[in-house]
């Protein structure tokens, strides 16, 4: 067959009015290949982030957000948190993916999870009351429940990865206590217990005139503790027989105008009358008992869990950031906001 140029120029436009015809169908009609290379940037932006495939949306984050607000008991969001709710909806898909398709071994949990769920349930003061909560993240009750016992065999699955660098001998407790001892120092404290009388709402010489009878009551013979929860105007301690606990001395001391240590502290033993910026007191203060470093004895088991502590978090943080750095070298992990 012979090409002339009108033959030449009718094959050219049935090409090029093919290729128009599937741009066509492609852009506007499936969305096809062609347009999802074209609108990638803009689907990127659209998520939080891509883990292997899974696109994290704002409205996720969102949830994810109300749902660390109610487990944490905040009734407002905490917008400075944003960077790390990000992060922990990409590590919380990570470990979901590789307890999900990696590991046929983890223990179920679903008794566990229902109690959390119970648990949560009974805070918000009725299991329709939490119902409804929950509608309002997209949830039902069991789906909730459901999300609950995926992070339960997430949880299990990095305690078995770092189970085995979670062990501390007597010479780590030893060396941690030699670098730890002076900060360890237990600084000097006393019994203390008041019968309080407010300046508010009188003079100061009323204030003093009515701690002075109460003094005089306590001299005369009266028990302390009943005369406290009599008279006492402070809510916290006046149920407690005006009991305020041991106190230390240490710089968050609450009324440290009161003297109770120093170089001239108020004798123990009899109660006697102080005055703060509050209004007058009726103090009985116990013997001091002076500041000391405590033996090794009586700290081991406590270095040994302040040790296992941070040996698993360091554990954690390791397992988390190379499951991290494995996807973002195979470019399968893509944070789109930070």
């Amino acid at each position: 067959m012979k090409w002339t140029p009108l033959k030449i120029y009718a094959l050219k436009l049935a090409m090029f009015s093919t290729v128009l015809g599937y741009l066509a169908v492609d852009l506007w009609l499936l969305q096809g290949p062609v347009y999802g290379f074209l609108h990638a940037e803009k689907k990127a932006a659209a998520a939080v982030a891509t883990i292997y495939g899974e696109r994290l949306s704002p409205r996720q984050l969102e949830r994810h957000t109300a749902e660390q607000d109610m487990l944490a008991g905040r009734t407002k969001p905490a917008p400075a948190l944003q960077a790390s709710r990000v992060m922990e909806m990409v590590y919380g898909s990570l470990l979901r993916l590789r307890a999900r398709y990696n590991d046929t071994n983890l223990p179920q949990n679903r008794p566990e999870a229902e109690a959390e769920v119970a648990r949560l349930a009974s805070r918000a003061g009725s299991d329709a009351a939490f119902e409804q909560l929950l509608a309002t993240q997209g949830y039902t009750r069991r789906q909730f429940t459901d999300k609950v016992e995926a992070r339960l065999r997430q949880q299990a699955l990095l305690e078995r990865s770092i189970s085995q660098g979670s062990h501390v001998d007597n010479a780590a407790i030893m060396a941690h206590y030699k670098q730890m001892r002076e900060e360890m120092t237990i600084p000097a404290s006393r019994p203390v217990k008041h019968i309080f009388i407010a300046q508010h709402g009188r003079s100061p010489q009323e204030a003093e005139q009515a701690a002075r009878l109460l003094l005089s009551r306590l001299e005369a013979g009266e028990e302390f503790g009943e005369l406290a929860r009599e008279a006492s105007e402070d809510p916290r301690s006046a149920p407690q027989g005006g009991n305020l606990g041991t106190l230390y001395d240490t710089p968050t001391l609450p009324l440290e105008e009161l003297n109770l240590f120093g170089a001239a502290p108020i004798a123990a033993g009899n109660p006697v009358l102080a005055q703060s910026r509050w209004g007058w007191h009726v103090l009985q203060a116990g013997p001091i008992t002076p500041a000391y470093i405590p033996s090794l004895d009586e700290c081991r088991q406590t270095l040994r869990t302040a040790i296992i502590s941070a040996q698993r978090e360091l554990g954690v943080n390791a397992y988390l950031h190379s499951a991290l750095k494995e996807g973002r070298q195979q470019k399968r992990i893509q944070i789109h906001a930070q």
